[in-house]
C-alpha cells in the first residue's frame, strides 16, 4: 500500500518557494515569489498554482489560480519568478500545485504575511535607549550635588 500511496503523491509533481514560515509583506504592495515546479514522471506536464489567503483564526479570504500554466518536461523543474499582488497582511498565504493531468492538488505551502513595523516602531528601540542614557546621565550628575549637601 505505501509503494501506491509513495508513487500516486510524486506522479503530482513537487511545489517548492523561496518564502520562509513568516513573510514581512505590506498590503497592497507586489510579494516576489520564486517557485520551483519539479516533475517526477516521465512526460511533460502542465500545472497551475493555486493561492489561498486566510484569516489567522482560519476562514478563508479569497483564493485563485495564478494566470499561467507551466508546462514541465518530464523528469526536470522548472523556476518561474512573479509578483503576486496581495491587499492583505497579517494573514497566512498558501500555494498549491494542481496536476491539470491527473486533475490532482499536491501538499500546500505556507507562509504567515506580516505587516512591516512602522518607521516609529523601527526606531522606538533606539529612542527608548537615548531616553534610559539620558536619565542615566541626569541622575549621575544630581548625585554628587546631594552628598555635598
Amino acid at each position: 500500500m505505501w509503494t501506491l500511496l509513495s508513487r500516486a503523491l510524486m506522479l503530482t509533481g513537487e511545489l517548492e518557494w523561496n518564502l520562509t514560515q513568516s513573510t514581512s509583506h505590506a498590503a497592497g504592495e507586489a510579494l516576489n515569489v520564486t517557485f520551483k515546479i519539479t516533475n517526477p514522471t516521465a512526460n511533460e506536464r502542465q500545472y497551475k498554482i493555486y493561492i489561498g489567503l486566510f484569516d489567522l483564526a482560519g476562514p478563508v479570504i479569497t483564493t485563485w489560480p495564478l494566470p499561467d500554466t507551466f508546462v514541465v518536461p518530464g523528469e526536470s523543474e522548472q523556476s518561474i519568478t512573479i509578483g503576486i499582488e496581495i491587499d492583505y497582511s497579517n494573514c497566512i498565504m498558501q500555494a498549491s500545485l494542481y496536476d491539470i493531468e491527473t486533475g490532482e492538488m499536491g501538499a500546500a505551502l505556507q507562509t504567515v504575511l506580516e505587516q512591516p513595523p512602522s518607521p516609529i516602531e523601527q526606531i522606538s528601540p533606539a529612542i527608548t535607549a537615548v531616553v534610559g542614557i539620558a536619565a542615566l546621565g541626569m541622575i549621575v550628575s544630581i548625585i554628587p550635588g546631594m552628598l555635598k549637601g
